[in-house]
């Protein structure tokens, strides 16, 4: 087989990210149906009692399988040129537990998995972020670093959009039954992965020491820039609407789904747009823009009685939630040195999901 050498300074090569894009797309339409039918599927099944279990298990997976699968990347790159043993290992898992629920959940036969659908659970959990920082670390490799931005907006784009549609997507699911969801789960996660296996099989992953934007590992800034992503993200999904509702004036809808999900399409949207100032401003200050606005316009909806005046502040939530998501990763991405970039967007995507594994933790006991 012929081998493409791809560096963090090569062109940008766009088949890699549309990939990279539709696996995102996957994951978070996984994601969707999983948490719509968790909660179901234990009730069905008498297992309720686990479900603070399962809180503390997804938020500990959440948080640490990420770097842990990110240190075995790096060290499967340094023996055999790449990390796709455990992006392929993660994303056959994933397929066949979901396929594995879906015949537990409708199976009439004498085989009954029911006792194992717990394990099975957390299996799941653990084998979807064991392929996803991976996958995600390759972003640098796609493209050099002026394009990092272009890039990562389009993925923002595409994963914000679909978070936007979620209540759709739960009564598409909820149509269609849990059998048919986790086997069609399966086949989109089996589907996408196979996709971003191929676009990046010829690849051989070299990493240019020389060219790289920093030389040594700068882990305690990739750890603070995902906290604080992370904790806008959990604000404005858990909380933002309800301060925008308690307002007595409030003149749109009353439905708090809505809301986020408007807020979410003006960061979707925006992603693309705002790339040309990131580039003009650098990740660093655009990150830094883009958290301190999303914050101080978070406060301002929490604390300012107009009604009108917060649906204003929803639309800057938005538009500065996109400019620090679009910002973020790049920003990670330039403080690690080439040898564990996979282990650097391990520390990134797991430090995202802290404060919402927090706040999940909190409203379950």
């Amino acid at each position: 087989m012929n081998t493409t050498t791809v560096s963090s300074t090569s062109q940008t090569n766009w088949k890699q990210i549309y990939s990279l894009m539709a696996l995102n797309a996957a994951i978070v339409i996984s994601w969707i149906a999983y948490h719509n039918y968790q909660p179901k599927v234990l009730e069905i099944f008498h297992f309720t009692e686990l479900k603070l279990f399962l809180i503390i298990a997804q938020g500990l997976i959440l948080v640490l399988i990420p770097p842990v699968a990110g240190v075995v990347g790096d060290f499967m790159i340094k023996k055999n040129g790449n990390s796709l043993v455990v992006f392929t290992v993660g994303v056959s898992v994933t397929a066949m537990v979901f396929m594995l629920v879906a015949f537990t959940v409708g199976a009439s036969s004498s085989i009954d998995l029911t006792a194992a659908l717990p394990f099975m659970i957390v299996i799941w959990l653990i084998s979807m972020n064991v392929f996803h920082s991976p996958a995600n670390s390759m972003l640098e490799l796609f493209a050099p670093a002026k394009d990092l931005p272009a890039a990562m907006a389009l993925i923002v784009l595409t994963t914000e959009l679909l978070s936007a549609f979620e209540p759709l997507i739960i009564e598409f699911v909820n149509l269609i039954g849990p059998v048919r969801t986790f086997a069609l789960g399966g086949v989109l996660i089996l589907v996408t992965g196979y996709f971003f296996r191929k676009t990046t099989s010829s690849i051989k992953f070299e990493r240019e020491t020389e060219e790289a934007t920093s030389k040594e590992n700068q882990y305690f800034k990739v750890l603070l820039a995902g906290l604080f992503i992370g904790l806008a993200t959990a604000l404005i999904k858990n909380y933002m609407a309800d301060w925008m509702l308690s307002k007595t004036d409030f003149p749109l809808f009353k439905d708090a789904s809505l809301l986020v999900a408007c807020v979410l399409v003006i960061s979707a949207v925006a992603a693309v747009p705002l790339v040309r100032y990131i580039n003009k401003l650098g990740v660093y200050t655009s990150l830094v823009y883009g958290l301190t606005a999303t914050f101080i316009a978070l406060a301002l909806i929490y604390f300012v009685p107009s009604g009108m005046v917060t649906v204003l502040l929803g639309v800057v939530v938005g538009l500065s939630f996109s400019f620090a998501s679009v910002a973020g990763f790049p920003y990670a991405l330039s403080h690690l040195s080439p040898r564990h970039v996979t282990l650097g967007a391990g520390v990134f995507f797991g430090s995202v999901e802290v404060a919402d594994s927090i706040m999940n933790y909190l409203q379950a006991i």
